[in-house]
Formats: C-alpha cells, structure tokens, sequence
C-alpha cells in the first residue's frame, strides 16, 4: 500500500473519532440539561404541590370589628391543602375586597406554613339616605355598603341629599360629613348627640339632636362659631321651663328657642 493511502486512512479514523467525541460532548451536555430540568421539576413539585410549604396556619390581623377572623378566611378563598407557593395572593386580595366592609388589604407569605392577612374595615360615620336607601358612609363620603338588619344603628342620619346630580350630591355630602364632624367635636354635640342632619337648599343645615330630640336650625353656611355659641348658652337653654319645641341658630350672634309649656309647668 502506498504512503498515500495509508495516510489517507489514519485522517479517516482520526475524522471517525473526533466525530464520536464530539457525538459524545454533545450526548453530556443533553443529558446534564435533561438532569437539570428533571431537578427543577422535582423542585417546582416539591415546593408548589408537596407538603413541605402546605399551609398550616393562617393569621388574620386589624382592627376588626364587624367580621371575625373564619369569616375573612373563608372569603380569602384559601383551600385546605394548598401550599404558600400555589396561592395566588392577588386573587386572594381581590376576594377579599368583595366584602364592603373590608378597606384595604394585605396578603404576605411567611414560611414555612403561614399565610398572614391584615384588614383595614371600612368605618362608617353615617347613615345616608339615597333612592329610598340607606347606606352605610364612610369619613370619605364613600357609601361602601347598603344597610342590613344586621349592621349597627348608632350612627346619625344624612338626609336632604337625593338630587339626580352625582357631582352635586358628592360636594353637598362633603359639606355634611364636615359639619357632623365640627358638631360632633363640639361642647353642645357631646351633650346633646345628634341623630339626624339634614341638608336643605333653601333653609341651609338642621340637626335634630338625641336628647330631647330638638330639631337645631343652622342655617346656611353652618360654622364653628354658631356651634360655640349654642355650647356657650346650652345650659341656660336646658334650664328654662317649658319643653323645647326647636332651636334657631341660623345667625352668627343670637339663638331663638322655642318652648313648649309641659302640664306640670302648667299647674304650677
């Protein structure tokens, strides 16, 4: 054989064996890849379908007041078995934001087993009357929930407020939330309550108080110094005989009450 040939078959058994060794480089790397996707998988079914991060325990926190804390979880969503990593925390915010009385919401993850939820409760200041309806309103103006049987009746009575204008409802009830709030902090509202204020275009504010009830005209553009002077001669108003029928505080300087005589007074 000549050297030509010879030579020409070592170049095809070196060509053959690069061949098989890079058929085998590349044969590794496809296994390691496939190992490693094998690895993550196993990982991804561990953390995400296995017991090792099922929930155990899930703690509700806030200022709860009208819901306890297995009504929030069983609004949650939140299955037995589930694991912390397979729950949609989104999903879950968004269940719980169906019930009116929530406000705000926050869902976290806390390793290994807890799921750890803390409510905001919406806190109404009034009641407000609207299309026949009474609804529940926040400090806001916010009338986030149509009153039940079951919800509280302590709060005080926004009426007046029933035009068809949406953006004219909003500011008039603004105006109202401020004045129940400046009536409320007032010397003459913590002793006489309020359990009704209503809002009228043409004879301006009135309340009619708990104690009593007297129905308290303010008038147009009810303010602070009004109310001063309603705290200033309430004492005096309380003790004149006669029961009180009504009370003008429209004007800025003066009060007009107006009595009734009781049988008692009568025969005295």
């Amino acid at each position: 054989m000549s050297v030509f040939l010879e030579r020409q078959k070592v170049r095809k058994r070196r060509a053959i064996a690069k061949g098989f060794k890079t058929a085998e480089r590349i044969l590794l790397s496809v296994a390691i890849v496939l190992g490693g996707l094998a690895m993550l998988y196993g990982i991804y079914l561990l953390v995400f379908l296995g017991p090792i991060f099922s929930v155990g325990e899930i703690i509700v926190e806030g200022n709860l007041e009208h819901l306890t804390t297995p009504k929030v979880v069983l609004e949650s969503g939140v299955k037995d078995g589930e694991t912390l990593f397979g729950i949609d925390v989104e999903k879950v915010h968004a269940n719980l934001r169906q019930d009116p009385w929530i406000s705000q919401a926050a869902v976290r993850r806390r390793l290994p087993h807890t799921l750890w939820i803390y409510i905001e409760e919406s806190k109404p200041v009034a009641v407000m009357q609207k299309q026949g309806k009474l609804f529940l309103v926040d400090h806001d103006g916010i009338a986030f929930k149509e009153m039940e049987p079951s919800d509280p009746k302590t709060y005080p009575v926004i009426t007046g407020i029933e035009g068809e204008d949406e953006e004219k409802n909003a500011l008039k009830l603004k105006e109202a939330l401020s004045l129940l709030k400046m009536y409320n902090d007032s010397s003459f509202g913590e002793s006489w309550g309020i359990s009704e204020l209503h809002i009228d275009d043409v004879r301006g504010s009135s309340v009619v108080t708990e104690k009593g009830p007297v129905e308290i005209l303010l008038g147009q553009d009810a303010n602070a110094q009004r109310l001063g002077l309603l705290g200033k001669w309430q004492g005096v108003i309380g003790r004149k005989g006669g029961r009180i029928t009504y009370i003008i505080a429209n004007e800025d300087k003066r009060i007009i009450v107006g009595y009734k005589e009781t049988i008692s007074d009568q025969r005295t």
